[in-house]
């Protein structure tokens, strides 16, 4: 479990890369469509192409569960990141936030009443204390808060799309299917054409005008780098807060859960704190700091809960108890 837990926070690290490399690009003149849409092209491609050399086979798993495959590009690619960036542009990024990351909550509620998964007295403690850091965290970052309908619409479709991102990528890739193949997607696979298809449908909507996108050439001002070409925030953004960050995640959910997977995914609101003061010089606060502590511990006792086996039940395998990881090699 050590291993999923690392790389799970390697995920969280590369998501945190998309708020101090994104906003330069959004301030340059981009729109939020027009940088979605660049950051899952560089992403499917950066992806796809190995796949493509060395990973044929891989690819020929999405043929198991095409359905998988398309609600994973479609809510857990494409909702949960173009949701996300225009809840920003109608509300407060604070409380946007705090609405898209109480996924996990949604996460456990899931397991609990689609599988019998009750969660125990230390799951529910861990996610209360994490929880109450991530306020912390968020809430220090910025004064007033501003909600209108239409960016709390918007911030709601990217909670259910983050929390469809930790349940299909386990529901894709059940190793109890692994003997027979039957509905089995490989893990790197599925993360591959999930981003080609979050790619095409808004390739598009944006050329039949239902999506606007704007880009612009122009010059970024990076924070403390200074001025940088255009693609260089775009590139981090696609290949590294997107590619690398999806294909981690998906690999440390069969890893670890979908339910502490997605307390881990906490760390990328540390790590883009964190990114934002080395980077754009915004300071952290005490309150900030302690809310990290909060949170660091909260996921402990997340992970402490999981591992109790008054929840687990292994004579049902689709009761949400965990499964080893799929084989991908």
């Amino acid at each position: 479990m050590g291993r999923g837990i690392a790389i799970a926070l390697v995920s969280g690290l590369a998501f945190a890369m998309s708020g101090p490399f994104g906003k330069p690009l959004l301030a340059a003149g981009w729109n939020p469509a027009g940088m979605v849409l660049v950051r899952v092209w560089i992403a499917a491609l950066v992806t796809l192409i190995p796949m493509l050399i060395a990973g044929r086979h891989r690819l020929a798993t999405l043929r198991r569960a095409p359905l998988t495959v398309l609600a994973y590009g479609v809510l857990a690619v494409l909702a949960v990141q173009l949701a996300y960036f225009n809840a920003i542009a109608h509300m407060s990024v604070t409380v946007a936030l705090l609405i898209e990351f109480s996924a996990p909550l949604v996460v456990v509620l899931y397991l609990w009443v689609r599988w019998g998964r009750r969660p125990s007295g230390t799951t529910a403690l861990g996610a209360a204390v994490a929880v109450a850091g991530l306020i912390a965290v968020v809430g220090a970052a910025s004064g007033g808060a501003v909600v209108t309908p239409v960016g709390l619409a918007w911030a709601v479709l990217s909670l259910f799309g983050l929390a469809a991102y930790f349940l299909l990528a386990e529901d894709g890739t059940r190793a109890e299917d692994a003997a027979t193949g039957k509905g089995t997607v490989d893990q790197f696979a599925l993360a591959v054409g999930g981003m080609v298809v979050g790619a095409v449908l808004l390739t598009l909507t944006a050329l039949t005008g239902l999506t606007p996108v704007r880009v612009s050439t122009q010059p970024v001002i990076l924070g403390e780098l200074g001025t940088v070409p255009w693609w260089i925030p775009a590139v981090v953004v696609g290949a590294i807060a997107t590619g690398l960050a999806y294909v981690a995640g998906i690999v440390a959910i069969n890893m670890v859960g979908p339910t502490l997977a997605s307390f881990l995914g906490f760390s990328e609101v540390i790590a883009a704190a964190a990114v934002a003061w080395l980077m754009l010089g915004e300071a952290l606060t005490a309150v900030q700091i302690a809310g990290a502590v909060a949170i660091v511990a909260g996921v402990i006792a997340v992970k402490r809960g999981e591992r109790a086996p008054a929840r687990i039940a292994p004579a049902n395998p689709h009761d949400g108890s965990r499964t080893p990881p799929v084989r991908t090699a």
